[in-house]
């Protein structure tokens, strides 16, 4: 699947056609510009109101075909500027749009009707939009709300606990917004390959991560879940799907926004490590120091216990700081009658809460759209980036298993790489101050269509897709003669340099009729798609001197240099059709075909069906009489295939490595295979089920929707033992099984909507159970990936600790190898000694159930917004509970006789055998208040004296409170000895005009 100079050509037209946007939106700013200042119009006042005669607050109010407007205050009062002959649009949320046009009148109050239609809204199902009373499939959206008014830095923060299905979690903390996030829609369905969902921004695939996305830009969100949702997508989509739409442009005069915030962060949450005095208690209550061999004080220890000064300094104090943020946000929006345009720019610091942990972000984007005729659209979406997270980060495992007793710094101040004379293994967890450490990452992506109606079909059109991404990052590290890479190495250094090249062409062709009470929505699909990584590096050692860092690798000693290159092509057709009756009866017909050249030589195509009904049964006749109280109730359900492509490039063909072989007694170069080719491997297969049911309550002042589902993956992609006869030990294939089974709920509620004061409530939980069905085909469990037929993919398999051996079971102790204070595990077999068979199953670290809660408060111009969620149902290990972590606690004594913690002895949990120390499983379920916003927006009377259409000020607050049992750094970390989570306060504002 080669495509020759196609791509070029199109880069050279599209680049071009994005530079004549650009300059055609620049001059159409300025002749809006000049059209407004000459018809400023009159200043109209007025109020508005429901039709129980309640005034409405933050209704919007607009000239049509401007951007001119501005938002009703806490008693529905608004002032506006419009020419005579204008039309004025007044809208808010569950209430029908208003248009009203000015004429001599300058007092205009309005009575907004309930809107019982609020299904009505379009929902983006990949390749087009759906009014969403005609979806079929299982789709979430973020709502409008949550993307205008979350305060956020990161699009991860925006979706963390806000759809049913969707499970964010926080795996690692720090600057870096993309250090720790792993995202899954309806668990874990891959055992070995990713899980990670597809992104399609603006209609193309996206093979960035979401922290590159300024989520400011974001118009809507939407998460494709079923089988009928996401088929669409074919060989990458059991994984679910994302769908990112960037903000357009709207006619009328240029309208700026900025938005600011800064932010302060300090830890959340981290343990009391041993100062010198409790560290010099700790070595010296050793209950068994004849066991112990760490139970002696080195004499540098001791010289630096008994000079004090020890005092002047903490391991915490030196690592950890006060971290602040801050993020500016302009955007100009505008148009004229056939080209509107989007600008924005954005940048993002963070300086975190831990030396040298920093990050910095720049994005721009230009959004074009222009009606060149009636018949004809072009569009272009374009978006560049830059990162900097260049810094080294300290060693957290030195921090928490270092002697206080140390000496951290040479008397001239310098950082010393011995701190521990007597020991000099043990490196200074702040010697990362001495290391030099690039990483910069350049992006550019740009996606743009050509849209036809064709005008011999009426309802036909044809749309050409066009999608380019460009991807530079540099990571470049020196540790010099100064550091502990002084010795025999004489300093170490490495350059990487990585590309990732992608482009997308897609032809879609679309029809779509209303013929009495039939709708017909027809769409097909021929796309290419290609990627492109290269990467390169180079490893030096040994250095003469300092000066040149990792610019002068080139004059090391020894260079290793490495190359990776891969590149992968897909072709795909795709069909679909969509018809509704009469609003009531709905039906879904996907099927897509791709061929993917990363396949088995015999397996290239593959083929996913699925298919979807509905049915609006609040539509039914037999419910007209109850309109008002169930204004919504359709039933869904749906059946189909996606797939995983699972597939690292070239990994189905025979591979060859280096390997010396001896030739007499000379060494010679030689190859040995190290991957056996395998012509028959393919995708991993997802058939899932799905019903689902939507409801809207008391004119759908209650809405939401449940769903059931149930997922089965085939043809999971595992490495299987094989003879070495072959030359190799192993050798992927198409496997193992996999089952999904859940419940989602979501719920919106307008609680109280009185003229001065309201509250709205969103709440969505999931429940998901997940097995392994199959492994080998042989029904056994694969032990030493810990992977066990009926459980879960990601489960703790170990020794069950059941507290401490007491001095009566001195005897019994014995028998074990024990002694009392020693800690107890569980003798599964009863056979009198530990032994690999007592290893059991102790929960997993992925919770079954989790929930996410956020409660919107109003009252005149101030707003309250309070976030929260958890999840259930998790045991993790919890390292803390390991001695070698030098963290304040109570040990057992013949004294105090605990079965919390063991004795102070190296050998109380490591008497099992060598190289055995079993961990202790907690409770890691947790409820979180993530997020508090307090705002403020200012009356429109007293902006309109200024200029302004909105001035909003708020202050925030993140990670503020953490209900939970577990008893290390944070339940939802992976590493508990890493950077700890941080709790931030932030304040800013946003204004436009």
């Amino acid at each position: 699947m080669k495509f020759g100079l196609l791509p070029k050509i199109l880069l050279i037209v599209k680049y071009g056609y994005v530079l004549l946007l650009i300059y055609g939106s620049l001059a159409i700013i300025g002749h809006t510009e000049a059209f407004c200042q000459k018809h400023e119009g009159i200043t109209i006042n007025g109020k508005v109101s429901d039709e129980k005669g309640e005034t409405l607050p933050g209704v919007t109010v607009k000239v049509k075909g401007t951007a001119v407007g501005t938002t009703t205050d806490a008693d529905g009062n608004y002032t506006v500027k419009a020419p005579k002959g204008a039309m004025l649009t007044f809208k808010s949320i569950g209430y029908l749009l208003k248009e009203i046009e000015v004429k001599d009148q300058v007092g205009i109050n309005v009575v907004l009707q309930t809107d019982t239609k609020t299904l009505e809204e379009l929902i983006v199902v990949g390749y087009g939009t759906q009014k969403k009373s005609d979806v079929t499939g299982a789709v979430a959206s973020i709502s409008k709300e949550r993307l205008d008014n979350m305060v956020r830095t990161d699009v991860v923060q925006l979706i963390q606990g806000a759809a049913a299905g969707l499970n964010v979690s926080t795996t690692a903390a720090g600057a870096d917004p993309e250090s720790g996030a792993v995202l899954l829609i309806r668990g874990r369905k891959s055992i070995s390959a990713s899980n990670d969902p597809l992104i399609i921004l603006d209609g193309i695939p996206y093979n960035g991560i979401l922290s590159d996305i300024n989520s400011n830009d974001i118009e809507s969100l939407d998460i494709l879940k079923d089988a009928s949702a996401v088929a669409i997508y074919g060989s990458r989509a059991s994984n679910g799907v994302i769908l990112i739409q960037t903000k357009q442009g709207t006619k009328g005069k240029a309208a700026i926004k900025y938005d600011f915030l800064y932010g302060l962060q300090n830890v959340a949450n981290f343990p009391h490590l041993m100062n010198g005095q409790e560290y010099y208690d700790f070595k010296k209550g050793v209950t068994n120091p004849d066991d112990d061999t760490e139970a002696a004080i080195t004499p540098s220890e001791l010289e630096v216990y008994n000079s004090g000064s020890y005092n002047s300094f903490t391991w915490k104090d030196l690592i950890l700081r006060r971290g602040n943020s801050q993020q500016h946000n302009l955007s100009v929006s505008g148009g004229a009658e056939k080209t509107t345009y989007n600008v924005s720019m954005s940048y993002l610091g963070t300086k975190g809460i831990v030396i040298n942990d920093q990050y910095k972000r720049i994005n721009t984007r230009i959004n074009v759209t222009s009606n060149i005729k009636s018949w004809l659209t072009l569009g272009s979406s374009s978006m560049a980036g830059y990162i900097n997270n260049s810094g080294a980060k300290p060693s957290f495992i030195d921090l928490f298993n270092k002697s206080p007793l140390a000496v951290p710094f040479n008397p001239d101040g310098s950082v010393n790489i011995t701190p521990i004379a007597d020991d000099p293994r043990k490196i200074n967890p702040i010697e990362n101050l001495l290391y030099d450490d690039l990483k910069r990452k350049y992006s550019v992506s740009s996606n743009n269509y050509l849209n036809v109606n064709l005008p011999f079909v009426k309802g036909l059109s044809y749309r050409l897709n066009t999608g380019v991404q460009y991807e530079s990052a540099e990571k470049n590290w020196y540790q010099g003669t100064n550091t502990g890479k002084s010795g025999a190495l004489k300093g170490e250094s490495e350059t990487n340099l990585g590309v990732k090249y992608s482009y997308t062409i897609e032809s879609i062709f679309s029809y779509k009729r209303d013929i009495g009470k039939h709708n017909i929505f027809l769409t097909g699909l021929l796309s290419v798609e290609e990627k492109e990584n290269k990467n390169s590096i180079l490893n030096g050692q040994g250095f003469a001197n300092d000066f040149l860092s990792y610019y002068g690798i080139t004059q090391a000693s020894k260079i290793v240099p490495s190359y990776n290159y891969f590149k992968t092509n897909l072709l795909s057709q795709m069909f679909r059709a969509n018809y509704a009756y009469d609003n009531r009866y709905l039906f879904t017909f996907t099927v897509r075909r791709d061929g993917f050249s990363g396949f088995g030589a015999n397996r290239k195509y593959g083929v996913f069906p699925s298919v979807a009904l509905g049915w609006n049964i609040a539509n039914e006749k037999f419910l007209s009489g109850v309109k008002e109280t169930l204004s919504t109730l359709k039933l869904r359900a749906s059946y189909g295939l996606s797939g995983n492509q699972a597939i690292s490039p070239y990994q189905t063909l025979s591979q060859l490595t280096e390997g010396d072989y001896i030739d007499g007694t000379v060494p010679a170069p030689g190859y040995i295979p190290s991957t056996l080719g395998t012509a028959g491997l393919g995708w991993e297969s997802t058939r899932a089920f799905n019903i689902g049911l939507d409801f809207g309550l008391f004119n759908s002042r209650i809405t939401g929707d449940v769903n059931v589902y149930k997922n089965k993956t085939n043809d999971l992609l595992l490495k299987r033992a094989i003879s070495a006869v072959h030359g190799v030990n192993s050798v992927f294939q198409n496997i193992g099984k996999t089952i999904n089974e859940g419940i989602e709920v979501s719920i919106n509620s307008r609680n109280i909507t009185k003229s001065k004061f309201t509250w709205d409530s969103n709440i969505n939980f999931s429940f998901i159970n997940t097995e392994i069905l199959d492994l080998y085909g042989d029904g056994k469990n694969d032990i030493a990936n810990n992977w066990f037929l009926g459980e879960q993919i990601k489960v703790n398999y170990d020794y069950r600790f059941i507290g401490v051996w007491q001095e009566e079971d001195t005897e019994l102790a014995a028998k074990y190898g024990a002694k009392p204070g020693y800690a107890r595990y569980e003798d599964l077999n009863n056979n009198g000694v530990y032994d690999p068979d007592d290893r059991q199953l102790i929960g997993s670290p992925e919770p079954n159930f989790t929930w996410g809660l956020t409660n919107n408060f109003k009252y005149k111009n101030f707003g309250l917004s309070v976030f929260m969620y958890g999840k259930m149902g998790t045991l993790k290990a919890n390292p803390y509970k390991d001695r070698n972590y030098l963290i304040a606690r109570t040990y057992w004594t013949p004294e105090n006789r605990n079965n919390e913690f063991w004795a102070n002895s190296s050998q109380a949990n490591r008497y099992l055998g060598k190289g055995i120390t079993p961990s202790v499983y907690d409770n890691a379920d947790f409820i979180r208040i993530k997020d508090i916003t307090l705002s403020y927006s200012f009356a429109p009377k007293l902006l309109s004296t200024a200029g302004l259409n909105r001035l909003n000020v708020f202050f925030s607050g993140k990670n503020l409170f953490t209900i939970t049992k577990w008893g290390a750094l944070d339940p939802e970390l992976d590493a508990q000895r890493a950077i700890p989570l941080q709790r931030e306060y932030i304040m800013g504002l946003n204004l436009s005009f």
